[in-house]
């Protein structure tokens, strides 16, 4: 059996981590992301598992790989990457991992928030062109403040805490409520519409589905405070993106944070997006840090082997 670690080489700066694998057969690692679809193929033509971080994974690639047997995504958003009724009518098994992030993307929220209530982009900008001046950089405090908290899963959880532990007010929004949160913290859920209307910064930390695709619409957008700002470290498929350009370009709410995009490199909306001077852009990094690597890599590797000594 041949098992290929498609593009995670900056994952794998320990390697011992891979040893449980060994015990299967050869395992294949490849650093950087494929530039094409033929050199996905390439890769991992031989591979019987494929374990992968970024890189899309169309139908046609995967129609190449005669021996793929199990897909093993390195991250909790499988379906933006692969086709996964495909795969399974295709016979091959799909699985991601959960929660090996959750404190890297709620600290990476409550930093994105930070820097776009104080201005501290334009304020380094600033200082680096040996500029001295004050205009514009009035900031926004977030103890006192408002949060809106949509999701409050493993991630929004966290940033519900954190944004407590800063002196905010939180309320939040979600199917299911939790209880813990409620109980410890006496977190208000309210409907989505008054989240909306009340909040003076909004974060998202949906998982997104076929059902809701542009939960964050035209119509909640016009809800949003003048002054209020939007962060979404989630999945861009929650947010109706040119809705958003038109809302920061009116001046319609006071700016966004993003750091997920529906084309990754960045498709001409996304790219407008990010252009806007009230609209900070990271390129996916959220998750991104030693911690929650390394814990990615472990928690993929428990995956892999737990599918095939089970055949699950």
């Amino acid at each position: 059996m041949e098992i290929c670690i498609l593009d995670s080489g900056q994952f794998i700066e320990r390697p011992e981590l891979l040893e449980p694998l060994y015990a299967f057969g050869k395992v294949r690692v490849f650093s950087g992301m494929p530039g094409t679809e033929d050199e996905i193929a390439a890769r991992a033509r031989d591979a019987e598992v494929v374990a992968w971080s970024m890189t899309k994974l169309s139908n046609r690639v995967l129609d190449r790989l005669p021996k793929l047997k199990l897909l093993q995504f390195i991250g909790t958003g499988l379906w933006n990457f692969a086709d996964v009724d495909y795969a399974h009518a295709r016979g091959i098994r799909t699985r991601n991992i959960e929660a090996y992030g959750s404190n890297a993307v709620a600290e990476f929220a409550i930093g994105l928030t930070m820097a776009l209530q104080r201005g501290i982009v334009p304020a380094v900008n600033r200082v680096k062109a040996r500029r001295w001046d004050l205009d514009g950089l009035r900031g926004r405090e977030i103890a006192g403040s408002t949060v809106g908290v949509i999701g409050t899963g493993s991630i929004g959880s966290l940033v519900a805490q954190k944004f407590i532990g800063l002196g905010a007010r939180v309320i939040a929004n979600d199917i299911r409520e939790n209880p813990e949160l409620r109980e410890a913290y006496g977190l208000e859920y309210v409907p989505v519409e008054e989240l909306f209307l009340r909040s003076d910064v909004i974060t998202i930390h949906m998982k997104a589905t076929r059902d809701n695709r542009r939960f964050v619409s035209e119509r909640l957008l016009r809800l949003m405070k003048p002054e209020a700002v939007l962060i979404n470290v989630s999945r861009a498929e929650l947010v109706d993106c040119e809705a958003l350009c038109r809302a920061l370009s009116e001046g319609r709410i006071g700016g966004a944070a993003v750091d997920v995009y529906e084309d990754e490199p960045l498709s001409d909306s996304d790219y407008r997006l990010v252009q806007l001077p009230n609209v900070i852009g990271t390129p996916h990094i959220g998750f991104y840090t030693g911690e929650s690597n390394e814990n990615a890599v472990r928690l993929a590797v428990a995956s892999i082997v737990s599918a095939l000594e089970s055949g699950a």
